[in-house]
């Protein structure tokens, strides 16, 4: 899987594939939580996201891509 995501070690850095993988995580938690789900059967996947938070979520994947430090 790493690879497919690093396209072989000519892709994305590691740094910015964990800080996008935390990121996504991070706003499912948060979705998860204020609908109260609390087992791994009761998943969220991103297209489960009201509309403003996907497009939050899309932006900030973005900048992290964008950002060259990262």
């Amino acid at each position: 899987m790493w690879s497919r995501l690093t396209r072989g070690g000519d892709g994305l850095p590691r740094e910015k594939v964990d800080a996008i993988v935390r990121l996504i995580d991070q706003y499912l938690s948060e979705e998860a939580e204020l609908r109260n789900l609390q087992s791994d059967k009761q998943t969220i996947h991103p297209r489960d996201l009201p509309p403003e938070k996907r497009q939050a979520l899309i932006d900030e994947i973005y900048s992290i891509l964008g950002d060259e430090k990262k």
